[in-house]
């Protein structure tokens, strides 16, 4: 078994050699387990979650074969350079904490399992599903997204209690109190999920609500697999479910909440519609390294937005995030009104995404972004 590593935020690691997880390598770090772009993670253990990585490598330190091995490498995945296993592990001797720089599900998951392996294993296929619905929004399992729910309110908590003007002053100062309130609770929020119902009770009735919407038929989604594009229509005059507005940060322009529409659909571009409102983005897979299955290459969608302000009768001007963007979205104006025609722009942003060069690679060597002086003409 991994010896079990005590958790130190960044800013308290003091030159202590270290295992970075979910997250970029940094000065220190004797071991990195991240699907994060550049990431120098033993391409035998690449996974499609940073926390699916650090469980391939506890089943590693006991001579196991882990789950979704052998999903490296297909399709030309896997390609960075790296650690092996066998001196990834010697590595992990000379470690003294394990860390990271920001806060969210799938680090938390990874964490926990560097710091209690013995709870983190008995829990594994839980915990990855944890993972999983916060970063990608997929999620089977009713407890998993509850906990995961849960985990940022806990942070968000930990983060009041705080002294005034103590937090924010060093990197990671946000992120340290955060972990700790939830890994002093982690054994109880994972087998007692209902002890924590006010952390996640609201958001899990948004969830409710959007799967309610799902079955009733209110909300359409047209797979178009050749460019891994869902198309997503809420049916005129229906309005989300009452319950959705309680994680309204979580909704998009379909008044749908993410995690019943991600699980819905394996599509990692989006296309929204709802009465006049349209919203295109591509979600975190295409961010990271995703290595179960293919995930299309981005592309850069400011060309896109130009495109489609040359059309918009109101004049509204399609503004796209930058293509390094962890989600990149696109979208009319602030307030994602168009008057252009749904079948308009279906068909202006599919003949895009069929031909449009890659414009972000986290296989890439020297770096995510291709630079436009590198990239193919389109198609």
């Amino acid at each position: 078994m991994s010896r079990a590593l005590p958790y130190l935020p960044v800013e308290e690691l003091e030159g202590r050699p270290h295992v970075l997880v979910d997250g970029a390598a940094r000065p220190g770090s004797v071991l990195t387990l991240s699907h994060w772009p550049q990431s120098p993670t033993p391409p035998a253990l690449a996974r499609d979650l940073s926390a699916q990585i650090v469980f391939a490598f506890l089943h590693a330190t006991q001579g196991e074969v882990a789950p979704g091995d052998g999903a490296a490498g297909r399709g030309g995945r896997g390609r960075a350079g790296g650690l092996g296993i066998r001196s990834a592990i010697a590595a992990v001797r000379r470690a003294e904490a394990v860390t990271n720089d920001h806060f969210d599900e799938d680090g938390v998951v990874s964490v926990l399992a560097m710091a209690e392996p013995d709870v983190a294993l008995s829990h594994e296929g839980l915990l990855v599903e944890v993972a999983s619905c916060g970063d990608f929004g997929v999620v089977r399992s009713r407890q998993a997204a509850r906990i995961a729910f849960a985990i940022g309110p806990i942070g968000e908590q930990a983060v009041a209690a705080s002294e005034p003007g103590s937090l924010g002053e060093r990197p990671g100062s946000w992120s340290g109190p955060r972990y700790r309130a939830v890994l002093e609770r982690a054994v109880e929020l994972i087998e007692h999920t209902e002890h924590f119902r006010r952390y996640w009770e609201q958001e899990d009735a948004a969830l409710a609500a959007s799967l309610d919407d799902l079955r009733a038929g209110l909300v359409r989604i047209d797979e178009v697999p050749e460019i891994d594009l869902a198309v997503v229509t809420r049916l005129a005059g229906t309005v989300p479910t009452p319950g959705s507005a309680a994680a309204t940060g979580r909704l998009g322009a379909v008044g749908l909440h993410e995690v019943a529409l991600h699980s819905a659909t394996p599509a990692s571009r989006i296309l929204a519609f709802h009465e006049g409102r349209c919203e295109l983005y591509l979600r975190y897979e295409g961010w990271v390294r995703y290595v179960s299955r293919q995930v299309p290459r981005r592309p850069d969608l400011a060309p896109l937005a130009e495109q489609l302000s040359a059309v918009e009768p109101s004049g509204v001007p399609w503004a796209a995030d930058g293509v390094g963007s962890l989600v990149t979205r696109m979208r009319p104006g602030p307030d994602g009104e168009t008057d252009l025609d749904p079948a308009v722009i279906s068909r202006l942003v599919a003949a895009y995404l069929q031909s449009a060069p890659p414009a972000w690679d986290p296989f890439r060597h020297g770096g995510a972004l291709v630079a436009t002086s590198e990239r193919p003409p389109p198609r």
